[in-house]
């Protein structure tokens, strides 16, 4: 099972004679050996439908040996195991784990084997739901038929190829209503009471367009996070607890990047200390939690990749998540958490700065400070783990070291660094 979970992969690689736990090496013995080379190619080539062949090697450590057993990437997906048939004995491998595929698996894998990707799948209805307007803006007033099948906005209708229908990068990019025709085209965005989830305060479902829904999700985001409201002349400006840069580039991340053929929106959490976004799909290809923000690129949507680049929606691919994690370590916020589940990426960025080991705390308040514009005595005491009492304390310390100005009365008292 393995073993077809890696040829439905990117390849793999079954070590034998290293305990799993403590990954120490242990050897096999002449009879394991005998069984590996003489067994197992002839049995997984009876078993596995299309046939797999693997490579079998040896590596000695010392007096001990480890056998490897290779399986490259696969052309002909997918595999399955014969006994279990096409639509049951499909395997795959998630995160460490190796797990019999869904439905939506299996299609996935059909398609790698074609060569074709989800993004270029047909719409089966009229390219007039793709807005003239929206149209025009990006291709200019001539477009050309031939354009837009190179792009894969439109492509030949497989009941008659001398006409046109829209693509799944079409309708998420191009068409008024996406959602129509393509229900997973929706964030859905939450904002919760404390840090335990137990009380929903407000929630809103966002559609359109992709540039547009991008558009609209930043724009609440920023609204609904803002905190430590000042006055601008006559206008109230608050800061965000987060680089909006990193934000916006976690939103586009999610609609470019996301599992369109799994049910479901993208949800985006927003907790007094983080914000969370559940994204459908775990990462593609050879994009792993070990390698994140390398430069590594493999895109599961390369035709909405290729458009969102074209829109300048993404500055160079590979680069996103980098950005993210740079962003927020200049802010001094703790590094944002990928984690991977069943069917889904999670990304949570947290609100409370790292302490660096050579700052004392009045650097951290100044620090803090300077980059938010003020700071509340609460955020003091989370930004240090200090009580309330000793967070007033060093804040009265700053204001009599001419550090910090203390402004408002009450509730809205905030100290802002002086420059």
């Amino acid at each position: 099972k393995t073993c077809i979970a890696f040829a439905n992969g990117f390849g793999g690689k079954i070590v034998i004679g290293v305990e799993d736990q403590t990954r120490k090496i242990l050897g096999i013995t002449d009879k394991e050996r005998d069984q590996i080379y003489d067994e197992f190619p002839n049995s997984l080539y009876d078993s596995v439908k299309p046939t797999l062949i693997p490579s079998i090697w040896e590596k000695n450590y010392g007096d001990l040996s480890v056998i490897c057993i290779e399986m490259p990437q696969s052309p002909k997906k997918p595999y399955f195991l014969e006994s279990e048939g096409p639509t049951k004995g499909v395997y795959v491998r998630i995160g460490t784990s190796t797990r019999r595929a869904n439905q939506e698996y299996i299609e996935d894998l059909v398609r790698e084997g074609h060569r074709t990707t989800f993004d270029e799948e047909p719409i089966y209805s009229q390219t007039e739901i793709l807005s003239k307007a929206r149209l025009t803006t990006f291709y200019g007033k001539n477009i050309e038929e031939k354009r837009l099948l190179a792009d894969k906005v439109i492509t030949p209708s497989p009941a008659n190829h001398d006409r046109s229908i829209p693509t799944v990068t079409g309708v998420l990019f191009f068409a008024e209503e996406p959602e129509k025709w393509i229900p997973e085209a929706v964030i859905l965005v939450t904002q919760f009471k404390g840090s335990q989830g137990r009380q929903i305060l407000q929630t809103r479902e966002l559609k359109g367009p992709i540039n547009a829904l991008a558009e609209e999700a930043l724009e609440l985001l920023s609204s609904w996070l803002e905190r430590d409201f000042h006055l601008d002349r006559v206008y109230l400006k608050g800061n965000l607890p987060l680089p909006k840069e990193a934000l916006r580039e976690a939103i586009i991340n999610a609609l470019i990047h996301r599992k369109y053929s799994i049910p479901g929106a993208i949800k985006i959490a927003l907790y007094e200390d983080r914000c969370e976004i559940f994204n459908p799909g775990c990462f593609p290809g050879v994009v792993e939690l070990s390698n994140l923000g390398d430069g590594i690129t493999y895109l599961r949507n390369p035709h909405l990749a290729r458009i969102a680049r074209k829109m300048r929606l993404v500055e160079k691919l590979g680069s996103g998540i980098r950005l993210i994690f740079d962003s927020c370590k200049k802010v001094h916020l703790e590094k944002p958490e990928y984690t991977e589940g069943g069917d889904y990426v999670k990304l949570t960025f947290f609100f409370a700065g790292t302490k660096q080991s050579h700052e004392t705390d009045e650097e951290i308040i100044l620090r803090t400070a300077k980059t938010k514009g003020e700071l509340t005595i609460k955020e003091a005491t989370q930004l240090l783990n200090i009580s309330r009492n000793t967070a007033t304390r060093k804040m009265n310390e700053l204001i009599k070291k001419k550090k910090m100005r203390r402004s408002g009365r009450g509730p809205a008292v905030r100290y802002h660094p002086v420059h």
